[in-house]
């Protein structure tokens, strides 16, 4: 159950880039979509949690919220609520952070929930993101994903000494 509503969410972000791209997106349809996939994010950690977390579920949690930063970022770009600058987070995740774990440091968690605030704001219709906002919101993601793999070295490192 889920991986099923992590699977959904993905799914969806997919589904709210190609409106977006389609020339036919309606705001008011990617602003849905997006707070689906925010009920869908808050349910499947408890659910999962409730039933037994898996290595499979942690995995798709991540991808589902890297899929839906990719996607959300790209419709609202296409629509204007944001700046290119909010492009380069999510394009850059997987290079960036190539051969490490994620780490689940808050102020990561922070950084990407800051990215994804100012991209549903720039969904909406009434308001476009400021680029000040929108540059710092991406700084500080990218900052997040560059401290991911350093973070994660010195972990295995600790690891391999016997000492994590």
């Amino acid at each position: 159950m889920p991986n099923a509503l992590t699977l959904t969410r993905a799914g969806a972000a997919a589904m709210a880039c190609g409106t977006a791209f389609s020339g036919r997106g309606r705001r008011a349809a990617l602003v849905a979509v997006l707070l689906g996939c925010t009920v869908c994010d808050w349910l499947d950690g408890p659910v999962a949690r409730r039933l037994g977390p898996t290595r499979l579920g942690a995995v798709l949690d991540l991808e589902a919220d890297s899929w839906l930063t990719l996607w959300g970022a790209a419709a609202a770009f296409r629509m204007g609520g944001v700046p290119a600058v909010c492009l380069l987070p999510p394009a850059l995740r997987y290079p960036l952070s190539a051969g490490s774990r994620p780490g689940t440091r808050p102020w990561q968690r922070a950084a990407g929930v800051a990215q994804m605030a100012v991209i549903a704001a720039g969904l909406t219709a009434r308001w476009r993101a400021p680029r000040a906002l929108a540059v710092a919101a991406a700084g500080f993601q990218l900052a997040a994903l560059a401290a991911d793999g350093q973070g994660v070295a010195s972990i295995g490192r600790a690891e391999a000494k016997g000492s994590g």
